[in-house]
């Protein structure tokens, strides 16, 4: 490699690439959203599919739409993205973020529907006994229905409160309902609320389609019709395209009819 120190030993086409270098790398600091304060900025950045430096730079900004982004970007990164063994860490810091936005406005939706969101992701990671055992279903519970009463059309808090339903009746089986008042009648409820509020996104189909498998056999015809939904929606942005993937095989997991 060429000395750039020494005159003697310049050679022209390693100064041509040198600066060429140079200039990308101030053109890439310049323009790119990491290295912006904006928090519209921010959010491209994570629908492009750059969760984890998305949920770094919301972090750093701070604030209510800072720390909540920050939350709900990294538990997207842990989750669907982050290997087995760093998962627990993710979610974590997206649950300390989610309380920090909490802190600043007890009564956001989004806040709440982070606390909920990340509580669960978390209780994922530790096994159903335990996050049974350990209040994570209350506490999960409690969040998201904070979430709608402060904001009826957040979809994605209904979405939560199908899939809480929906995950502890599969879970617990006749038990469910006695011990945490979860059934199968307020799972499609909230199910079919969120798809009222967006009958065109990916994610309410899909997540629909998982809540109704979870609850039987019985429903599998209806889970085939929203996983086809889900797939065949455009792609807004990456997290449409994680949505179209796991679609995609769950439907072709399904058995033939």
């Amino acid at each position: 490699m060429t000395d750039m120190r020494n005159p003697k030993n310049i050679n022209m086409k390693d100064v041509g690439r040198y600066f060429l270098g140079a200039s990308l790398y101030f053109l890439l600091m310049v323009v790119s959203p990491a290295w912006s304060d904006d928090i519209e900025s921010v959010k491209a950045m994570m629908w492009d599919g750059d969760f984890y430096e998305a949920a770094e730079i919301a972090a750093r900004l701070g604030g209510l739409e800072g720390y909540t982004l920050a939350a709900a970007a990294l538990a997207i990164h842990g989750y669907e993205i982050a290997p087995e063994s760093e998962k627990q860490e993710h979610f974590l810091r997206a649950i300390d973020y989610a309380e920090k936005a909490i802190e600043i406005d007890p009564n956001s939706s989004e806040a709440s529907l982070q606390i909920s969101h990340t509580l669960g992701r978390y209780a994922q990671t530790v096994g159903v006994a335990e996050a049974l055992s350990g209040g994570f279903a209350e506490r999960t519970k409690a969040a998201m229905d904070k979430a709608v009463e402060l904001d009826p059309e957040n979809v994605r808090a209904h979405l939560s409160i199908g899939s809480w339903h929906a995950e502890i009746v599969a879970a617990a089986g006749f038990m469910a309902k006695l011990l945490y008042g979860a059934n199968e009648k307020d799972a499609l409820a909230a199910y079919q609320r969120a798809l009222d509020l967006e009958p065109d996104s990916s994610t309410v189909h899909f997540e629909y389609a998982v809540g109704l498998m979870r609850l039987g056999d019985e429903n599998l015809e209806l889970a085939r019709m929203h996983l086809e939904k889900a797939v065949s929606l455009p792609l807004n942005n990456a997290y449409d395209k994680i949505v179209r993937e796991k679609a995609s095989r769950d439907l072709m997991a399904l058995p033939e009819e």
